[in-house]
C-alpha cells in the first residue's frame, strides 16, 4: 500500500483473466437464443394442502414427545401463581405453562391481524 491507500501494482500480481473449461471458446450455433429457460416437469410445487400435512404430522411427534415428558416427570411440585398455589405434578405443570404460553402467543397474533386489518380498510 502507498500513501494514497491504493493498491501497488507489480508485473507478477496483475489478475489474469480465469480461463473456465464450462465456457465454450466458439458460440454453439445450435444454441437457443431465448433468456428464459424451461422448467423441469417433474418440478413439485408447494401446495397449502401438503403444507398443513406435513405441519400436523411435526406437531403429532412432538405432542408424542411431550407425552413421554409428562409420563416420566410424576413428582409433585408446588406451583404459585399470583395468589394460587397449586400441587401437581412437573409434567403437568409444565404442559399448563406451554397452554398459558401459546394462548399469550395467539392473543398477540390475533391484536397484529386485527391492526393490519384497519391499516387495509383505511388504504381502501
Amino acid at each position: 500500500m502507498n500513501r494514497n491507500n491504493e493498491a501497488e501494482h507489480s508485473a507478477d500480481t496483475t489478475p489474469t483473466p480465469d480461463a473456465s473449461p464450462e465456457v465454450p471458446t466458439y458460440p454453439d450455433t445450435g444454441a437457443s437464443t431465448s433468456t428464459t429457460t424451461p422448467e423441469p416437469a417433474n418440478v413439485r410445487r408447494r401446495t397449502l394442502a401438503g403444507s398443513t400435512w406435513v405441519s400436523m404430522i411435526v406437531g403429532a411427534l412432538l405432542l408424542i414427545l411431550f407425552l413421554i415428558f409428562i409420563m416420566q416427570n410424576q413428582q409433585a411440585v408446588d406451583l404459585t401463581l399470583f395468589a394460587w398455589e397449586f400441587t401437581v405434578p412437573a409434567g403437568i405443570g409444565v404442559l399448563l405453562a406451554a397452554i398459558g404460553g401459546a394462548l399469550i402467543m395467539a392473543l398477540v397474533g390475533g391484536v397484529r391481524m386485527l391492526e393490519l386489518r384497519r391499516e387495509l380498510k383505511k388504504l381502501r
